[in-house]
Order: C-alpha cells, then sequence, then structure tokens
C-alpha cells in the first residue's frame, strides 16, 4: 500500500466515526473543564513493534505526519528567526520532516486523535498520545461509559492550523499547532435528552503540542499538552 492510500484509509475511517471533540470533560481545554499544564519532561511511550499492528506493507496505527503527501504549503517563518531556524534544523536531522506542510498534516492526527476516543479505540489512542494525555483521555471515556453519555460534535470545517512554536533538545522535537474549527457539540444522556452543549456552530481555538524523536523508527508524533487558545 502506498503512502497516498494509506493517508485516504485515515480519511475514511476518520469519516465513518462521529467526530467527538474538545467538549470532552476534563481532557482538552476550559472547554473541557480544566487544561493540561506544560511540563518539564514527558514520559514517552515506546513505539510497538509495526509488526503487531500491520496487515501488508504499512502498520495500522501510523497517521502520516512525515509523508510527502500534496498539502497546501504553509508559508515557514524566515530562518533568521527562532522558529524558523528551529525548524530548519529538525528537516536536516530527518528529511523526512517538511515543515512547511506539517500544520496541514498534523490534521490527519486531530481527526483521528477524535475518531479513536469516539470510538473509545484504547489501543489507537496508545499510540498518538502520550502516557499523561492517554490516562486523561482513558478517564473520561470511563466516566463516559458509567454515566451511559453520549457525545456527538460534527467539524464542520477546521478553519485554520498554524505552527505557533517548537524546540529541539538533541532529536527530541516537539512542535505546537494551534487549531481552530467550526463545530457543532451535544452530550445526550441515555434517554436522549441534551445535557451539555447545544445544536449551533461554534468555534473552538485550541493549541495541541506533538513530540516525536526525529530519526526514530516510531513515525508517530504524540500529542503530549493541549490547552484552550482563547
Amino acid at each position: 500500500m502506498d503512502d497516498g492510500s494509506f493517508f485516504l484509509d485515515i480519511i475514511l475511517l476518520a469519516m465513518v466515526a462521529a467526530f467527538i471533540f474538545f467538549r470532552l470533560r476534563g481532557v482538552l481545554g476550559k472547554r473541557m473543564g480544566h487544561e493540561q499544564q506544560p511540563r518539564e519532561e514527558i514520559t514517552r511511550k515506546p513505539y510497538a513493534d509495526p509488526k503487531d499492528h500491520q496487515s501488508d506493507d504499512e502498520p495500522d496505527n501510523v497517521v502520516p505526519m512525515n509523508d510527502r503527501i500534496e498539502f497546501e504549503r504553509d508559508p515557514l517563518p524566515a530562518e533568521t528567526t527562532p522558529l524558523g531556524q528551529t525548524l530548519r534544523q529538525m528537516h536536516e536531522i530527518d528529511r523526512s520532516f517538511q515543515g512547511d506542510i506539517f500544520a496541514s498534516q498534523a490534521e490527519a492526527a486531530y481527526e483521528a486523535i477524535v475518531m479513536s476516543f469516539a470510538e473509545g479505540d484504547r489501543g489507537m489512542l496508545k499510540d498518538l498520545l502520550s502516557e499523561e494525555v492517554y490516562r486523561n483521555f482513558e478517564d473520561a471515556i470511563e466516566q463516559r461509559e458509567k454515566d451511559n453519555l453520549v457525545m456527538s460534535t460534527d467539524i464542520l470545517a477546521i478553519q485554520s492550523s498554524k505552527i505557533e512554536a517548537a524546540t529541539l533538545e538533541g532529536r527530541d522535537a516537539e512542535i505546537t499547532v494551534r487549531f481552530e474549527a467550526e463545530m457543532i457539540s451535544m452530550t445526550k444522556d441515555e434517554e436522549g435528552v441534551v445535557v451539555s452543549g447545544d445544536p449551533y456552530p461554534h468555534v473552538v481555538k485550541e493549541l495541541w503540542t506533538f513530540a516525536r524523536r526525529l530519526g526514530s523508527n516510531n513515525p508517530n508524533w504524540l500529542l503530549i499538552t493541549t490547552t484552550s487558545a482563547d
């Protein structure tokens, strides 16, 4: 399976499930009840052997954020700026990294994480989230199941995705992307009564920070923090 076909598979899977996002109480930003604070040291989960996930040629848990797929390219910060210099250094260490399309590619991870939360797919979430963020997501899924709540979110449009910051320590890279999305969110109880949200569109602004050891066997950038950008 080639990279383009695999990316299309990810998108098709994301379209199958209802997108559940941002009103995840206690998970993402102040709209969800609390914000995760930045931390000096991140515990990163070892990458599972692709043989445990692959079907033929590709592992099933890869969200293509490095592949050279046709995306709209964003203008890079000037290389004289700290951000531009950091992105350039990342490319020099790992030639598969393309800073000018990273934010657009990150949208695939954005939607894959939303889909996995909606489906309660703990296996996929483990491959896309840091251990700390995963624990928060898992707690939210367990609470939702316990309370017999059904959450639904329709992402009407991802209005923008832009790199806001980047850091590099050795080969350990972190990139913060600002997402702005228009969506409709509601939470219903087992009787179908809306207990949170409403049927009207609203714009959500969030900062997601992804991390990866450049050049590692793990192709995924892990989500390590989320904060509100409001």
